[in-house]
C-alpha cells in the first residue's frame, strides 16, 4: 500500500508539473557549456520586469519555456546580469535559441521571431557604436588638463559626429522596417553617452508612426498604451513650449 501511495504521488507530481508548463507559447532550444546555471524567462513591461519561469540547464543544454500568452509582448531570456536576449513573443509562437557558450548570448541564433533576431542585430549594432563613443570621449577626458584640449574637443566634436549620424540612420531604419513590431519602441529609448539618439521633438514623425501603425496592430496592448501617453505627454509639453515662447 505505501509504495502504491508513493507511486501515485510521483505520477501526480508529473502531472502537476507537466500542467504547469502548458501554454500557447513556447521557448525553448540549446544552450551549450551551460549545465548546472539557471536560466530565467521575464515578461518586460515598460516600468520593470517580471520572471515568469526559471529552469536549471542540464548537461545536453536543452532548456523549454511554456506559458500562455494573452497578447503579444516583450520578454527577457538569459542568465543574470547582461546576458540576457530580448524576445518578442505573440501568443502560439513556438521560439527556438541555440547558443554555442551560456556566456555569451551575442552569438545566439533565434528562430520563429523574426523580429527579435533583427533586434539581437540592432543592439549589436548599437554596442559597437556605443564602445567607439566611449572610447573616444574617454580619450579626451584622459587630456582635459592638457593646455591643448579645446582643440582636442573640436576635433572629438567632429569625430563623434559620424557615429551619432550612423546610429540614427540605423535607429530610423529599424523603425520605418519594423512599424508593426514592438521591438520598435525600444529603439525610441536608444542612445550614446547619456543622450536618446532620437527625441519627439527633433523625429516626433517616429513617435508618430509607431503608434499609428500599433494601435491598429495591438489595440490595448500595455506597450502600446505606455508609449501612446508618452505620445500625449510630448505633444502637450511642446505645445507649452510654443506658447511661452
Amino acid at each position: 500500500m505505501r509504495s502504491l501511495f508513493l507511486t501515485f504521488t510521483l505520477l501526480l507530481g508529473l502531472v502537476s508539473c507537466h500542467t504547469a508548463r502548458e501554454g500557447n507559447t513556447t521557448v525553448g532550444g540549446n544552450i551549450g557549456r551551460a549545465s548546472g546555471q539557471m536560466l530565467k524567462l521575464e515578461d518586460l513591461s515598460p516600468v520593470n520586469s517580471l520572471t515568469l519561469d526559471s529552469v536549471i540547464i542540464g548537461e545536453p543544454g536543452n532548456f523549454e519555456f511554456r506559458f500562455n500568452a494573452k497578447e503579444p509582448g516583450l520578454y527577457l531570456l538569459g542568465f543574470s546580469g547582461k546576458n540576457r536576449l530580448l524576445l518578442e513573443l505573440m501568443p502560439g509562437n513556438t521560439v527556438r535559441v541555440k547558443a554555442a557558450d551560456g556566456s555569451n548570448l551575442e552569438d545566439a541564433v533565434i528562430t520563429g521571431s523574426p523580429a527579435s533576431s533583427d533586434m539581437k542585430k540592432f543592439f549589436g549594432l548599437t554596442a559597437g557604436n556605443r564602445r567607439i563613443y566611449d572610447s573616444l570621449k574617454g580619450s579626451l577626458l584622459s587630456h582635459q588638463d592638457d593646455p591643448g584640449f579645446a582643440e582636442l574637443s573640436r576635433k572629438l566634436d567632429e569625430s563623434l559626429k559620424p557615429i551619432w549620424e550612423n546610429q540614427r540612420a540605423l535607429e530610423t531604419s529599424y523603425v520605418d522596417s519594423h512599424l508593426n513590431s514592438l521591438t520598435s519602441l525600444l529603439v525610441l529609448n536608444q542612445g550614446i553617452g547619456t543622450s536618446p539618439v532620437l527625441t519627439f521633438h527633433n523625429d516626433s514623425v517616429y513617435f508618430l508612426k509607431i503608434d499609428s501603425s500599433l494601435s491598429k496592430s495591438f489595440p490595448g496592448n500595455k506597450h502600446l498604451v505606455f508609449h501612446h501617453n508618452r505620445v500625449l505627454r510630448e505633444r502637450e509639453m511642446e505645445a507649452i513650449k510654443k506658447q511661452t515662447r
